[in-house]
């Protein structure tokens, strides 16, 4: 097994800024005097005892980073420019061993506390945990760095979350059943972890709180990321079996929810296809084989007078407009006191997420979870350039066929490139 493994903010709390200047190598330091998180060292050990690779890959300045490389008894690198993969890439082609085995994704890992640990390790294709151990207050939030920043790390797409190195060993131990329910389920592993995107406490102590099942990439990531199967839900001739293992990814969470038993849920709806939605009621085929005992019905309905697609609006502000407009809730549901949980596709800014949770709260209901199936996450370029123009391509998924692809995104889709396209080999 190969484990990058980030120095601050994961291994020892000295993101403060009272250590910035021991980073930058202007000072020395005692490593007596440095906080390891609880378990850090005995992960280390534990690992490197059982033959395991780990490589510490730090921004911090070589002669910090050559104190731990030394106390520790590991390789690695440091001033690695976070989330630029040169130099990175350009320490791997010096060592035969790690490029070895690099070779096997399944066994390699990246551990950070920030998006762009995410980041790089979605560059070189291999799982990401995404490790956090320390609380940092919102004003000292650094959003660059993203030190803190939870929400922007999330976006980044980690393959998982962990809050300890005990639950770390455990993802290690078993990387298939800590995957989110619906990439789980496409992997032929069981496993009912959710993203966990958001959530709001209400003053009378109820909740409204949404989680993501898969991620749908952009760019590289690891062999995990399920893009191919969020755009398979729009073919004409999606087969049977994908909308079953939907469906199971679904109802593995939904079990587990159930099984906890902290709460009673009444009402398992959906956000219902609009009359264009081609194929037509692409939802509620999904929708229908969830086997659940919880009670099903529709409670969401779209106004026939709308007009284009959520999808074209990328602004939060504009979505919540259309939605307030077109989107409707059907007034003969009984949802006063009711708990809810709604299923939705994708999961791209929360605007539907966020108005789905409101008009429900407004019609009574008392706690609320929306579950999207996909969550878009950040794109990650990975160098490639663009032999025409010279810009930065993207790996991007043909809608039809689920293959790969680099493109150089022109202006109609977003991006600023030529146009130029290029497949996967």
């Amino acid at each position: 097994m190969l484990l990058f493994l980030d120095l601050d903010g994961t291994l020892t709390d000295t993101i403060d800024p009272s250590w910035a200047s021991t980073r930058d190598g202007q000072s020395d330091f005692d490593m007596k005097n440095v906080f390891f998180f609880q378990g850090a060292i005995a992960f280390i050990r534990d690992y490197l005892s059982a033959g395991h690779t780990i490589v510490l890959v730090s921004d911090s300045h070589p002669l910090y980073v050559n104190k731990f490389k030394a106390f520790l008894g590991i390789d690695g690198i440091g001033l690695a420019d976070k989330p630029n993969s040169v130099k990175l890439n350009s320490f791997i082609a010096t060592r035969p061993d790690i490029q070895g085995l690099l070779q096997d994704k399944s066994q390699c890992f990246f551990i950070g506390d920030t998006k762009l640990d995410v980041e790089l390790g979605r560059k070189l294709g291999i799982m990401t945990i995404l490790l956090s151990q320390y609380c940092v207050n919102e004003v000292d939030i650094d959003y660059k760095d993203g030190i803190g920043d939870k929400r922007g790390s999330g976006k980044m797409g980690p393959t998982f979350y962990a809050r300890s190195y005990d639950e770390v060993r455990g993802i290690l131990l078993n990387p298939g059943g800590h995957l989110p329910s619906i990439e789980a389920a496409f992997s032929g592993f069981i496993s009912s972890m959710a993203i966990r995107f958001n959530g709001w406490r209400y003053r009378d102590g109820s909740f409204g709180i949404v989680r993501c099942l898969a991620r749908q990439e952009q760019g590289s990531c690891d062999q995990y990321a399920r893009a191919d199967k969020y755009f398979q839900i729009s073919n004409w001739d999606r087969p049977p079996h994908f909308l079953q293992t939907l469906a199971n990814g679904v109802k593995t969470y939904l079990d587990d929810i159930l099984m906890k038993g902290a709460y009673s849920w009444d009402i398992f709806t959906y956000l219902t296809d609009k009359s264009t939605t081609q194929p037509p009621n692409k939802m509620k085929a999904i929708f229908n084989l969830v086997d659940t005992s919880i009670s099903k019905q529709i409670v969401f309905r779209w106004l026939e007078q709308g007009q284009g697609s959520l999808r074209q609006r990328n602004v939060y502000k504009e979505r919540q407009d259309y939605l307030n407009q077109y989107l409707q809730v059907d007034d003969s549901v009984d949802l006063k006191g009711k708990n809810v949980i709604v299923l939705d596709d994708q999961l791209t800014t929360g605007a539907t997420a966020f108005y789905a949770i409101k008009k429900l709260k407004e019609k009574g209901a008392v706690n609320v979870i929306v579950i999207a199936m996909f969550q878009m996450i950040l794109p990650v370029y990975n160098g490639k350039i663009c032999p025409k123009c010279g810009r930065e391509m993207l790996i991007k998924i043909r809608r039809n066929d689920g293959n790969r692809f680099y493109s150089c995104t022109p202006p109609q889709y977003g991006g600023q490139g030529c146009g130029y396209v290029e497949n996967l080999l």
